[in-house]
């Protein structure tokens, strides 16, 4: 008895997401707005406080602080919120990590964050970069896209050369936000109000808003998983500040900057090319990826970790050593050995395994539909009306809600992907000479009102049956090709070519929190202009301290190039006497990647094994196994330790919370170093 109470006290106060609530029981509640004066204050704090420090973690170590970002403001928030007396309502928890997401996300491999102006300083770096050089295209890339020469590199983003990329970028992301918001809507209408679909992923993103809401009227309550956060935070501050601020800061001070651990990687493939040539070999050292692991499912992990073990060094040696990798040759670090079994096997490879995963998740989605129209039959009898498919539904106003007009949204998404089509147009046949083969206007408004709309329909309403998205892949690259289209200019062109599927699931969370969508569209008025200065002010500012990439920045200077490289392959590809593409695409290893791919999704599914491991096998095919090797200790640790410590199912509540504590911990250490370099840039070395 005596050993009950306490564990009932832990377990009372043992979640972060610690209250009790029902989103069923709350959808009778009024819709409520949900962009206050709190959500200003915190995308301030986000765009001035935080924008800085996730720029030079992207530049430096290619660590993606969004999602950390997020909990640091929303805790913060309601840390306050809690000390100082006061409710913060679950809609205003909901619009703020909506708006700081939008303002802290970073772009993938490229780790660009910041804004627009992060683009205009990577696409100048490509345009004048030597891959684009050798491959003879840099002369050829239009203006819009980047300027070329001495010129791009003088002046600021004001200058009369940048007046072009900033005119067609400002349009490209207003035109895009525009259609966004208007067909992601109308798909909502579709799946939600005339449908009915039940999205089953979208009550699990609403029960953070809700239960921190709830959590931020309880003054009083010490939860365990706040001294989690803290943990996570004191070990990558630690961590960070050997990792990151250590570089950052001799590099402001002395000239050049001192890493105590490589960045990204220790590279040992050189080293060990006499056993091992053409595998990838290197120890990555950053402890994120260990918190990485913790989070990831473990299927997953496991899959990653054998999938790049086989691939990227049994594979690639036995391809070597029977001479399938022509490109590679002694003496390739691991990133030029990339590239190079790349070209020769893993393109090739990785188009045939995109368009398994495709053919799977159409057979998914079929499947999926099937299932669910069978269950609604069987609930509701043989009449399929019963059921409430109503097509008036549709252009059924709910204002409680915050809906606008849904003719209106018809009408703006008209005419913005008619714009979309006249300024695409424009970019990439406005200057042709006679004689020019002219880029298909056709293609172009399939593109905008047929191929977007259609799939972003089908996307929205995977995800509202059964919580998945499928993409057909190589469209864009597929078109040009069959357009016959030889110029460059169409690989650096926004096309109207989107998927905002992903939009009808926010909308429906906003319903869930009983939130107004009027707060949506409140939000983006203000994160677009705001985004859009604090981008120029801090890449203007660290734009001036040095050029990128450099020896201050470690991470893209060793990936900028690969990138580059890899874009001009798919640029050149249309021009003559270029065969480096064509050369690279494999038909024999594409067919048999798919059908491999194919065969390991219906076996897995036979024998019931998840298809978590092959997803995690072919998202790690290509990449590097230093990554996969550390993310797959990281989960043996938190399985076979922590979890054993502490009970699985509190280890699996812990390890979100303490991997988001060390992401902000090392970020907020990088942000003061960040700091002391600026000010230290700003007073000059004389000083």
């Amino acid at each position: 008895m005596s050993k009950s109470k306490p564990s009932k006290k832990v377990k009372k106060n043992d979640a972060f997401y610690d209250a009790n609530f029902s989103i069923e029981a709350m959808q009778d509640e009024p819709c409520l707005n949900g962009f206050t004066w709190r959500t200003v204050i915190g995308a301030l704090f986000i765009a001035f406080v935080m924008l800085p420090g996730i720029i030079f973690m992207g530049l430096m170590i290619g660590e993606d602080m969004g999602t950390a970002a997020d909990w640091v403001v929303i805790i913060l928030f309601v840390e306050i919120a809690r000390r100082s007396f006061m409710t913060l309502k679950k809609q205003e928890l909901y619009i703020l990590k909506y708006t700081v997401s939008s303002l802290s996300s970073i772009s993938g491999s490229v780790a660009l964050g910041g804004g627009i102006f992060a683009w205009m300083v990577f696409n100048r770096y490509l345009r004048n970069s030597p891959e684009f050089a050798n491959f003879g295209i840099a002369h050829e890339v239009p203006n819009w896209f980047a300027p070329f020469g001495d010129a791009a590199f003088q002046g600021g983003f004001l200058s009369r050369v940048w007046w072009p990329v900033l005119t067609v970028t400002i349009l490209t992301m207003l035109l895009n936000k525009l259609t966004q918001l208007s067909l992601g809507f109308l798909a909502y209408k579709v799946t939600v109000d005339v449908e009915k679909l039940p999205f089953p992923l979208a009550p699990i993103q609403a029960e953070g808003a809700i239960a921190l809401a709830e959590s931020s009227q309880d003054k009083d309550k010490k939860s365990f998983r706040q001294y989690c956060f803290s943990i996570g935070a004191m070990i990558g501050a630690v961590f960070g500040f050997f990792y990151a601020a250590v570089p950052i800061l001799t590099g402001a001070f002395f000239g050049q900057p001192l890493h105590l651990i490589p960045i990204p990687f220790l590279d040992l493939t050189v080293a060990m090319e006499h056993i091992l040539p053409g595998a990838l070999i290197g120890i990555t050292l950053n402890m994120g990826l260990l918190f990485t692991g913790f989070v990831l499912p473990w299927r997953i992990a496991v899959g990653m970790f054998f999938s790049t073990i086989f691939f990227k060094i049994i594979l690639n040696t036995t391809l070597q050593r029977n001479g399938l990798l022509p490109n590679w040759a002694p003496g390739k670090d691991a990133i030029q050995t990339q590239v190079a079994d790349t070209l020769d096997f893993y393109l090739s490879f990785g188009i045939g395994t995109s368009f398994a995963i495709f053919a799977v998740g159409v057979v998914g989605m079929i499947a999926a539909v099937v299932k669910y129209k069978r269950k609604k039959t069987e609930q509701q009898g043989d009449d399929i009306h019963e059921g409430g498919i109503d097509l008036s539904k549709f252009w059924e106003r709910n204002v409680d809600r915050g809906d606008p007009p849904t003719g209106l949204m018809v009408g703006i998404w008209m005419f913005s992907a008619l714009c979309f089509v006249l300024l695409s147009n424009h970019l990439i046949n406005g200057d042709l000479v006679e004689g020019e083969r002219a880029f298909p206007m056709g293609w172009l408004f399939a593109f905008a009102f047929l191929w977007t709309p259609i799939n972003t329909y089908i996307n929205a309403r995977m995800s509202g049956i059964a919580g998945q998205n499928v993409g057909v892949p190589f469209i864009f690259e597929s078109a040009i090709f069959a357009s016959g289209y030889r110029r460059v200019n169409i690989w650096f062109a926004p096309l109207p070519l989107n998927n905002y599927g992903h939009i009808a699931d926010m909308f429906r969370v906003c319903e869930l929190t009983r939130t107004k969508f009027t707060s949506i569209f409140k939000a983006e008025l203000f994160i677009f202009p705001l985004l859009l200065v604090a981008s120029f002010v801090f890449w203007s500012y660290i734009t001036g301290l040095g050029p990128i990439p450099s020896d201050n920045f470690p991470y893209v200077q060793k990936f900028w190039p690969m990138h580059a490289q890899m874009r001009a392959l798919w640029a050149s590809a249309m021009q003559e006497g270029q065969s480096l593409l064509l050369d690279a695409l494999k038909p024999g290893v594409i067919i048999g990647a798919f059908t491999v791919g194919c065969i390991a999704f219906a076996g897995f599914s036979a024998l019931g094994i998840s298809a978590q491991y092959i997803y995690g096998a072919l998202a790690a095919a290509n990449g590097y196994p230093h990554n996969a090797v550390m993310i797959f200790f990281g989960a043996c640790l938190g399985r076979y330790v922590f979890a054993k410590k502490f009970g699985r199912e509190r280890w699996q509540n812990f390890a979100p919370i303490l991997a988001v504590g060390f992401g902000a911990g090392m970020g907020l250490v990088g942000m003061l170093a960040i700091a002391i370099n600026f000010l230290w840039a700003s007073i000059g070395v004389n000083y």
